[in-house]
Formats: structure tokens, sequence, C-alpha cells
């Protein structure tokens, strides 16, 4: 079926309109995924039974569309991949008072955060880097860097923070990947440094966004590498550390960054087009709890920037769109000029074959209507054998059919037409 968009007004109208299943079909997908399309686009959707108390003439509650929050999608399509710019819920700084979520209290907080809940084992499935760093098999996992060492930590670091989050009633989700947000790439480094080839950080398949009012910020939690001399046994780096005096000697010693168990939480606005980072180093006494707190705190203040930077991001790509669309309609008036003046020239150049065709048709009749005449009074004995001659040399010397000539012709309009109806075929 053709690419089609939706938007939430006209979804929420269509599953209130009739059931999920003729709707489902409309579009060609099952009921269940459209579900999770109402879900992804915060449309609410006819509980079960709905149509059957209708069927009975009993009254039924149609909630309203609630205004999209921006962890929601503004359109579907068919294909699944809607334009990120016109998907994006506007991110505007946090406000401290109105309409934001209350805090949740102690009762409502779980002891761990559904993003870490269960995942300890799914880290520890993983590919061997050679760095010392864990690549889980699993593609969407919460955003976390660390190695096995110091995965226990990484997950302490990472509830609590998350936990904090929570409690402010702020959402936090593995958001889908739909171009719509952007994950920088990740350096170990504390400090970075030059480009290195060898190092291949595990990158998950959805980016982990935690959503401060209406703005939208990633998040990774990063085990920072320290330069440590190494020794390659067997095909897997050492650190010198745990090795004998014996290995030591026997092996070459090199310097390689490898993981610290020391780590830094990084926030970092993930709309395309913007650049804002924040980093906190996390010690190993480091009062969890102080720290989410704080990092809370600088995060509210931070939606102000990621929203201005939004903004600009928006307008700079709007005048990009602009531009592009304004020089394809240049270049579309320029490519109309062309073919109408390659379909004038053509026209033309007919005509002109036409004309001569025409003085050629008319020379020939007249020669034989000469001849013709020539023949007629001649001598009777030559007669026959003349006029045997001249229907020879008619049948030889055919005047062209100037008419049909002239209805094969193409008039400019029709050779423009014709033209552009060729080009459009591809």
């Amino acid at each position: 079926m053709d690419v089609e968009e939706v938007d939430r007004e006209t979804l929420y109208e269509q599953v209130w309109k009739e059931p999920m299943t003729k709707v489902a079909e409309r579009y060609g997908v099952s009921s269940s995924y459209l579900s999770r399309v109402c879900k992804n686009l915060g449309v609410p959707k006819p509980e079960r039974g709905h149509w059957a108390k209708i069927a009975a003439g009993k009254k039924v509650h149609v909630p309203k569309l609630p205004a999209p929050r921006p962890e929601h999608d503004l359109y579907w399509t068919t294909s699944g991949y809607p334009q990120p710019e016109r998907n994006t819920v506007t991110p505007e700084p946090y406000k401290h008072s109105g309409t934001r979520p209350k805090s949740k209290k102690a009762a409502e907080i779980p002891s761990i955060h559904p993003l870490v809940r269960n995942v300890r084992e799914l880290f520890l499935k993983a590919w061997d880097t050679g760095n010392g760093y864990l690549k889980p098999r699993k593609w969407n996992l919460v955003d976390i860097i660390t190695s096995e060492k110091s995965l226990d930590r990484a997950l302490e670091i990472a509830n609590t923070i998350f936990l904090e989050f929570y409690r402010r009633s702020w959402a936090m989700k593995l958001e889908a990947y739909d171009f719509r947000f952007s994950r920088p790439t990740v350096d170990d480094r504390p400090n970075g440094g030059p480009e290195r080839y060898s190092v291949s950080h595990w990158s998950p398949g959805r980016p982990t966004i935690l959503y401060v009012g209406t703005v939208a910020i990633g998040l990774t939690l990063i085990e920072d590498s320290e330069p440590t001399e190494m020794a390659r046994i067997n095909g897997e780096y050492l650190p010198v550390s745990v090795l004998s005096k014996k290995q030591v000697a026997s092996h070459w010693i090199t310097q390689v960054d490898y993981p610290s168990g020391r780590f830094r939480l990084r926030a970092y606005s993930p709309y395309n087009g913007t650049t804002w980072q924040r980093e906190w180093s996390i010690r190993e006494d480091q009062d969890l709890s102080k720290l989410a707190r704080k990092v809370a705190v600088e995060l509210t203040k931070a939606t102000s920037e990621i929203a201005g930077q939004y903004a600009a991001a928006s307008e700079k790509a709007r005048k990009q769109r602009q531009e592009w669309d304004e020089q394809l309609e240049r270049m579309r008036i320029a490519e109309e000029e062309r073919l109408r003046a390659e379909a004038l020239a053509k026209s033309t150049e007919a005509l002109e074959s036409l004309i001569s065709e025409w003085g050629k048709a008319k020379a020939i009749e007249g020669f034989f209507s000469q001849l013709q005449k020539q023949v007629e009074a001649a001598p009777e004995h030559e007669k026959e054998q003349l006029v045997g001659r001249l229907e020879e040399a008619r049948t030889l010397m055919k005047a062209p059919d100037v008419l049909q000539i002239l209805k094969d012709w193409l008039t400019p309009e029709e050779r423009y037409e014709a033209r552009k109806k060729s080009k459009n075929r591809f």
C-alpha cells in the first residue's frame, strides 16, 4: 500500500469511530500493532467491550485527546519513518510551577528503577572486545559503558540517579530509533585524546532519554579509562600489576587505556543540530543520593539552553529546507525552459523539413505534368514506348505525401508535453 501519514487527531477520531480491527485493516497492520501506535502517540483507545456496550444501547465514556507529552510521537506513517522535525514536541524551559508533575512519595518509589531491573545478566552476555569493556549482545539496554569488574557499581550509580528522576515524576525510556534523536560517541578517556582505531565501545540501539518537562536529555554512564601498562598474553591484554615478574620479563609491555573503576555521568542534548553536554565525575566514596539531587537541579536549569539551541537549530533547518525548495524550484523552471526551447527548435526544424518536402513534391508534380504533355505530342510510333517509360518514371520517383507529413508534425507544445511525460516516468 502507499505510504500514509497519520496525525494524533486523525487516529484518535478513527479508533473511537469504529473498532480497532477495522482501522488496522485500513492501514494494512494488525490491531495489536495499531494499539502500540496509539500508545506511542499518546492516543487513548476504547476498552474491551466498548463496542458491545454501544450495540446494546448503553452510554459509554469517550475521553478527550490529551495534549502530547514529550515522549509521544505526533505522527505515524505506514512506512515507519516520519520526518523527525515534524514528529518532535517542541522543548520549552522547565517551569518550577504550574502543571508540572508532583513528586512521588517514598512508598511509591521502587527499590530498583525499571531501566536497570534484571539487566545485569544481559550485560554479562557480551562479546570480547579486548579493551576490558563489556559489549552486550543485546542491543536495547540502558546506556552504560563499563567493565565486568565495575558492573555492579555502575548499576548502583544508575539506579540511584534514575530513582531521583522517578521521584520527580520525570519520564525515562529507551527511545525508539526513529531518527528523531542522536547520541554522540563515547570516549572513555576523561580528557579525550587523539583518535583511536582499535577501540570500539558498545553503542545501544536506543538512546536512554530523560524527559525534564518537555525537554529530552540523553544520558550515558561511562567508566573512565586510565593509561595502564599491559602485556599481551595468549591474545589478551592483561595488566602488569596482576602478572608475575617472569611473565613481565618475557612479554612485550605496552600502555593501553584500561577501565579504571571511576565513573562519570554524561548528559547531552539528543536533538539534531544541538551541542549541549554536561558531565559529572563520580568519586568512589560519593553520596550518590546527594549527587542525584544535584544532577536533577542542574538539568532543570539546562533545559533553557537546550530549548534555545533546539529553536536555533530548527530555524536553521527551516531556512535550509526553504533554500533547498527554492533551488529545486529554480532547477524546475530552468529545466522547463530548456524543454520548451528544445521543443520549439525541433518543431521548427520539422516544419522547415515539411516546407522542403512540399517544394520537392511540387517540383516532381510539375516535372511529370510537363513531361506528360511532351509525350502526348510525340509521334505515334514513339508514343507507346514513351508512355511506358513515363509510368516507370512516375513509379520510381514518387512524390512525398505532404499531408501525412503535416499530420505527423508536432507543435512545440505537443513536443514539450510528450518530453515532460517521458521524463516523469523515470
